[in-house]
């Protein structure tokens, strides 16, 4: 099995970047990842690096273009020992009142991130950033779009599946920002951050037209949206859902609208940054009984 190292990082997707690595459709890869501060643990050093957010990559799928899709199999994620928080000025949600740099660096022991008192929080380590690189130039770090960017979906545990649009020949793919565990809206500012190795199968999608980010996880059917007002944003979210369930599950449009009062949740990955993720969750439980 092939092994991309985390040596092989970027800042920025460059649609003009040279791939890190090639792989065939369906091929298996291990990803190895920084954390979000590149191994920096004192905030005042990561503020003068500006959290430029490196990510692994770019990797290029034998055969994809433009219009098709990437399927993301997270197959294993193995985080590292440790998991670091840093309060950073200037970011959360309690920015004004929490102004200093102040940084919490866990264990990760049987399983649980260790808080300082002995508080264990259980790891579910996700990737943070799971990004095709657009037509354009665009930061790693806190930038989220059509083509998944910096999404911090706590849900994206082990036995996840996520789908990504294509922008670029061959896909240009990227991995990083793992987190032992988080919140949403991870509220003061990052969450529990840490190096992983990810196990990942990648298989084209030829022709599958999304225009955004689907995930599939244990226990939900998800659409990620994106934007620099959080309502738009949210309202994206439900559309794209409805919009799903409407053209390929073939439900009515009120019907579809209805249900997802019922059996849906529109949650905030992240807040307080350029670009918010929200994500528009369908139970799979419900899902299934359609079509």
């Amino acid at each position: 099995m092939k092994r991309l190292t985390k040596d092989n990082h970027i800042y920025v997707l460059d649609p003009k970047g040279e791939p890190a690595i090639t792989i065939a459709s369906g091929e298996e890869l291990i990803v190895e990842t920084w954390d979000a501060f590149q191994g920096l643990r004192d905030p005042s050093e990561v503020s003068e690096r500006t959290l430029k957010g490196p990510a692994t990559g770019p990797i290029y799928v034998e055969g994809a273009a433009p219009g098709d899709a990437l399927k993301i199999e997270l197959m294993r994620i193995v985080p590292g020992k440790e998991a670091v928080h840093l309060v950073m000025p200037g970011r959360g949600f309690l920015e004004a009142e929490f102004n200093e740099g102040y940084a919490t660096v866990m264990p990760i022991e049987g399983g649980n991130v260790v808080f300082p008192g002995g508080i264990k929080i259980p790891a579910r380590p996700s990737p943070g950033l799971v990004a095709t690189t657009p037509t354009y130039v665009q930061n790693t770090a806190s930038d989220s779009g059509p083509y998944g960017g910096d999404i911090d979906m706590k849900e994206l545990v082990e036995g996840s599946v996520l789908y990504m649009p294509v922008f670029v020949q061959g896909g240009l793919l990227a991995f990083g920002d793992c987190h032992a565990v988080v919140g949403d809206g991870a509220v003061a500012g990052t969450g529990g951050e840490c190096e992983a190795e990810l196990h990942v199968r990648v298989t084209l999608e030829k022709g599958m037209n999304i225009r955004g980010p689907r995930a599939v996880t244990p226990e939900h059917f998800v659409t990620l949206s994106y934007g620099d007002d959080l309502g738009p944003a949210m309202k994206q979210a439900v559309r794209d859902m409805v919009d799903f369930l409407v053209d390929e599950k073939g439900m009515k449009p009120y019907d579809a609208y209805s249900l997802l009062s019922l059996a849906g949740d529109v949650r905030v990955s992240r807040t307080f940054r350029p670009i918010s993720p929200v994500k528009m969750m369908l139970s799979r439980q419900v899902l299934e009984q359609i079509g």
